[in-house]
């Protein structure tokens, strides 16, 4: 079994660690009184507890629980309204664009924001499900989906890495070696999506397995990702398992096959998200040898995706979606005359597109341009198994895009 640990020393250096200028993620226009403040936040919970009588009296002095107070926010791209009438405990929530109202009435007005509170954790799941369409929709850092660090998208892009990293080991004469590998790939990643910075670390974890026959593979892979947008951090875990079939191999052609379900969870204290996505497709990678040292791949996937509801801490948002996601791609992979130890240097180049339909999300393509160096050690019971350097850069529609880059070695 060959055991693969990536670093990501240089990645930091490269990248930087954030951006000069925070955004925030929700900020408030209120009025009290006839004064009006501009407020940012980037924590859900953090809008809510505004309303408190103690934090209104830090930024209006003169506020009281009669006062009137008026209140309109971008609750991460959806415009929304939060209001008391004077002389009222009932907070009044609207949603102007999907013609939402939903009114909050206890006996003090810090009641009525608890009450508030529990609908945005999940009491009011109509509400909830409504806005969560409209976060996809509208937002470019949605942990969900809609962007190239959501869930969703990161699930589709495993799909096809984990065929295309097992065919890979099959080519260049590395066909006898251990039919078994487990890797464990550190990456981290800056974006910029919309202005906002993020700061993306992820961690994919695979094995696979040939079978005797060297025609049909195992493949299990468990990426987990952890994204710092300006301060507010949300995680998610997708599990995939899936059964690489090679449909022929001759000189003109190799061509894998394989069926994939996965399963993935996020979730944020911070968004105020919490969501469950499963589903699955087939992907296909088709090798074509241009010469001894060097081989083409085209890469093509369909996958189908639905989300559910999901309880992460106190939130449960109800994300409802459904979509079909296309990746279509090439990779050009060389043997360098160059060598390290006496093992040959592979340099590999991919390009991919991927596509979203069904429910509308924020960005429904994105493209990845990728590049790796490295070697694979060919020497008996060498130390070092295998080292590479790679970079992931991507470019979406709306003007999101990031750059990705990993280092390490296996053994």
């Amino acid at each position: 079994m060959n055991i693969k640990i990536w670093t990501t020393g240089l990645a930091i250096a490269v990248m930087g660690t954030g951006s000069v200028f925070a955004k925030d993620i929700f900020t408030a226009e209120v009025q009290v009184d006839g004064v009006t403040q501009m407020i940012g936040y980037n924590k859900i919970l953090n809008v809510a507890d505004q309303y408190e009588s103690e934090n209104m009296r830090k930024i209006f002095p003169n506020y009281s629980d009669i006062s009137a107070v008026n209140a309109k926010l971008d609750l991460r791209s959806v415009p929304v309204n939060i209001s008391y009438a004077q002389n009222s405990s009932t907070l009044v929530f609207k949603i102007p664009s999907l013609g939402i109202e939903r009114s909050y009435t206890g006996a003090t007005r810090e009641e009525s924001k608890e009450k508030f509170v529990d609908a945005l954790e999940g009491m009011d799941k109509d509400l909830l499900k409504a806005l969560t369409k409209e976060w996809v929709k509208n937002s470019p850092i949605d942990p969900v989906a809609g962007n190239p660090t959501s869930l969703l998208s990161n699930m589709a892009v495993s799909m096809t890495d984990s065929l295309s990293d097992m065919a890979t080991n099959q080519a260049f004469g590395l066909k006898d070696q251990s039919s078994s590998s487990f890797s464990m790939m550190p990456r981290f990643g800056r974006y910029t999506q919309q202005g906002y910075g993020l700061n993306v670390y992820n961690l994919p974890l695979a094995y696979s397995h040939w079978f005797d026959s060297k025609k049909m593979g195992l493949v299990i892979d468990a990426p987990i990702t952890l994204v710092d947008t300006e301060d507010a951090l949300s995680g998610s875990l997708n599990l995939g398992v899936g059964l690489n079939f090679q449909v022929t191999s001759n000189d003109a052609m190799t061509w894998y096959l394989m069926p994939q379900v996965r399963v993935g969870a996020t979730g944020s204290q911070d968004f105020g998200t919490a969501a469950l996505i499963y589903g699955g497709g087939l992907s296909s990678n088709a090798q074509f040898p241009l010469n001894e040292h060097s081989n083409i791949s085209i890469i093509n996937m369909i996958s189908y995706y639905k989300t559910d509801a999901l309880q992460v801490g106190d939130f449960d948002s109800g994300y409802d979606l459904q979509n079909t996601i296309f990746r279509n791609g090439v990779e050009y992979s060389h043997v360098l005359h160059k060598t390290v130890a006496g093992s040959p240097l592979i340099a590999k180049l991919q390009y991919a597109r991927t596509d979203f339909y069904g429910d509308q999300l924020y960005s429904d393509f994105q493209h990845d341009l990728s590049g790796s160096i490295g070697f694979k050690n060919l020497k008996p019971k060498a130390w070092i198994d295998e080292y590479r350097v790679g970079f992931t850069y991507t470019y979406a529609d709306n003007n999101l895009k990031g750059f990705m880059v990993n280092a390490g070695y296996t053994f």
